[in-house]
């Protein structure tokens, strides 16, 4: 991360002006003199002047009054005076995204992040299911249904300090003899860090992030990260555990032979950072 906390040629300019900061008058308004702001500057310096000696001119400084000593970014603010914010774009932050395997299968989908360009961002977040506008869960019986077929948090089956989500689900499937028995769904996730090390998931509100959608994430922290994922279906019968659209084409379904079928998988993904 490339934090700034000063810009020596701004200095340089500010003391050829006489433009150093100066002691607080007596009868101005503003934070006593020994507040975690500084004092104002002299007058007459004026978008050189460095008001909360961050290092960054009021010019282009984007927050002013930042807190003594705190690191700041290229625009004069510290974290705690940013609010995350969702990256509206993909890839983000330069990175090279690879997408493997399938959802469905055995092995599931593996999803590899590589060359994060941080630059001065404090925090780079990744949150699961944060798209409003897609029903993240799955259906053997077409589209999925959001009043049941949504992915639910399965917490007991999670284990969040070592970067893996449990959700679970409810679904159907249609098959040749007109029947639709239920079946239990499973998506499980799992992060882990470019060294293989498991990222730890937490909620949205521990992160400090007012999610879209998504009730929980993960902080990035290096340059890089892989997910891995897998949806299955527990057999009635035998109460195991099957790849789903591996369980789909084994199954007496109308459109036997038809890879898939009328299985829906829906998963997904969003960055936020400050």
């Amino acid at each position: 991360m490339s934090l700034t906390n000063a810009l020596g040629t701004v200095f340089a300019i500010l003391l050829a002006t006489g433009c150093a900061k100066g002691s607080m008058a007596t009868g101005t308004s503003g934070p006593p003199a020994d507040s975690a702001v500084g004092p104002p500057p002299i007058d007459g310096c004026g978008d050189l002047c460095d008001s909360d000696g961050d290092g960054v001119p009021d010019g282009i400084d984007k927050c002013a009054g930042t807190p003594m000593g705190d690191p700041v970014n290229l625009l004069g603010c510290a974290d705690s005076q940013l609010m995350p914010m969702l990256e509206p774009t993909f890839p983000p932050y330069g990175l090279t995204w690879t997408p493997t395997g399938d959802l469905g299968r055995a092995g599931g989908l593996t999803w590899n992040y590589t060359g994060i360009a941080r630059a001065d961002l404090f925090h780079i977040w990744w949150f699961v299911c944060d798209d409003p506008t897609t029903v993240c869960g799955l259906s053997l019986d077409g589209p999925i249904d959001q009043s049941f077929e949504k992915w639910q948090i399965a917490l007991s089956q999670s284990d969040l300090p070592n970067g893996k989500l449990v959700f679970i689900n409810s679904t159907h499937i249609t098959l040749a003899d007109g029947t639709s028995p239920a079946l239990s769904g499973r998506l499980t996730v799992t992060i882990a860090d470019a060294a293989a090390a498991a990222i730890p998931f937490a909620t949205a509100v521990t992160l400090g992030v007012t999610a879209r959608n998504a009730g929980f994430g993960a902080e990035i922290k290096g340059t890089g990260f892989q997910v891995t994922a897998i949806t299955e279906v527990q057999d009635p019968m035998t109460l195991a555990y099957t790849p789903t659209t591996d369980y789909y084409d084994t199954a007496a379904t109308p459109d036997t032979g038809d890879a898939g079928g009328n299985s829906y998988l829906s998963f997904d993904g969003a960055f936020y950072d400050k």
